[in-house]
Parts: C-alpha cells; structure tokens; sequence
C-alpha cells in the first residue's frame, strides 16, 4: 500500500507482519535524488539524534508564508512548513519499540499498527501519499523526528522564488532533489544541466576535465534563471569532492625517513 509499510511492515488490509527485523538503520532516497558528495557523510547525522529521534528529514520548506503545507494542507503537518520525505534517515530499531501518539486511540500505538487506520482516517485529506502520512505521524510526535538542514534536500523550491536555503549557501548542496521532474523538462536547467553532468560522466575520465568544466559551462546558459544566478551553491560541494579525490589519487606523501 505505502512506502511507510513497505520500510517497516508488510501490510495486506488490516492485517501486518513485521519485515525488516534485524536492520538497524535506514537511508530512503526518492528516485529523482544526486548526491553531490559522500553518501557516508549524512549517514553520520545519525548520531546527531537525541535519546528519542527516530528519524530525520528536511523542511518542506524554509519560508512558511510560501510553503504547501502551510498553505494548502487539509491535514496536521510537522512544524511550521512541514517536512520532506525524499530525503530520509530511520533509525528502525526504535521505531519498533515506540507507542506512537496518534489522533485515533488515547494509548499509543505500535507503528505496524497505526499505518493503515491512519491512512483509512485521512485517505480523503492526503496528496502526497507518505509524505503527508509522516507529516501527521510527526505532528503528533515532534519529540522523535531529527529535523536536518535543506541543503541535504535541496529542491527547486529553495532557488526557484529567490534563494533561501542558507545552509546551501553556505556549504554548497550536498543533496539535490530534482522533484516536479526537472531533470527533463526545460522549467529548472540548472538542475537539468547538473543531472545530466552527472549522468554523461565517463567515471574513468578526469572529474574536472569531464564534469566539472562542462558544467559550468552549462551553468553560464542558466544564469537566466532564478537558480542559474547562484552556480557556486550547486559547485561547492563538487568542488571539494574533487579537492579530496585529487588529495587522495595524485599528492604523494612523503615518510618521515624521506625527508630532507
């Protein structure tokens, strides 16, 4: 039926078996998500998490006046503008043993057990399917969610009105979310052209060279754009990548007995 049971619980109607039973902890990316530096470095925010978080996602949005959750939503949501699910961590071991709180029974209950009465409660309030779910999920329990920074969910939505993902900003993307399909249609070419950098790369060619050049040549035919105006948030974390890769692959260090 959902993501949500597929994760955790094998649900078919009311019924549901738990899947997944030794797996501690899990990542969930969307299909339409590049990362543009290490995936071993957002598994590390899972420390991050206090004794009760269970699962961590960036805002839907940073500026609520112009969010959809904070505007259109028939439904409880997380926060001030919800969160996104296209990019999540879970930490599964707690979450089976958490009583969730819930807006259908006083007691709380069991994950496996709340999914599909809580789809069948809000199925007519939803749009978008488990997202929304785990907005209600968290709206009733903030106390378990790790809220981490949009550039580790970085969307058109953070650029497309103006830029207002600081830590993007900041850091660079670490993360890039091509939602509303915008790595194949002409609405975004900044995101358009960063996938399909990505998707020519001959990964035995030179990073630069092969990747990094043409892109930004690329970016110079996007500055049109609300998103094209700042290259250097998509760049930055490639940037470093590159900086590790040729520290790894080409300086040669010197031993101590080699030293003059």
């Amino acid at each position: 039926m959902l993501l949500l049971s597929m994760l955790l619980s094998n649900q078919t109607g009311k019924s549901s078996e738990v899947i997944l039973k030794d797996v501690d902890s899990l990542l969930y990316v969307d299909t339409d998500v590049l990362f543009l530096r290490p995936v071993d470095d957002i598994w590390k925010l899972l420390r991050q998490f206090n004794s009760t978080q269970l699962a961590a996602m960036a805002p839907e949005h940073e500026i609520p006046k112009i969010g959809w959750y904070s505007r259109f939503a028939r439904h409880p949501f997380y926060g001030s503008a919800g969160v996104n699910s296209g990019v999540m961590l879970m930490n599964l071991t707690r979450i089976r043993s958490t009583q969730f709180k819930n807006s259908m029974i006083s007691t709380g209950l069991a994950w496996e057990d709340m999914l599909y009465p809580l789809y069948q409660k809000y199925k007519n309030a939803i749009t978008w399917g488990d997202q929304d779910l785990l907005n209600i999920i968290f709206y009733f329990n903030p106390e378990c969610l790790y809220v981490f920074p949009c550039q580790w969910n970085y969307r058109p939505d953070h650029c497309m009105y103006g830029s207002n993902c600081r830590e993007a900003e900041r850091e660079g993307v670490s993360v890039l979310h091509g939602n509303r399909g915008v790595y194949h249609d002409e609405k975004q070419p900044t995101f358009k052209a960063l996938y399909e950098a990505i998707r020519d790369f001959p990964f035995q060619d030179n990073l630069f060279q092969s990747m990094y050049y043409p892109l930004q040549l690329k970016f110079l035919e996007t500055v049109h754009t609300l998103c094209g105006r700042i290259p250097q948030v998509f760049l930055k974390q490639i940037e470093k990548t590159m900086k590790r890769a040729y520290e790894k692959h080409v300086i040669i260090h010197v031993g101590p007995n080699q030293m003059h």
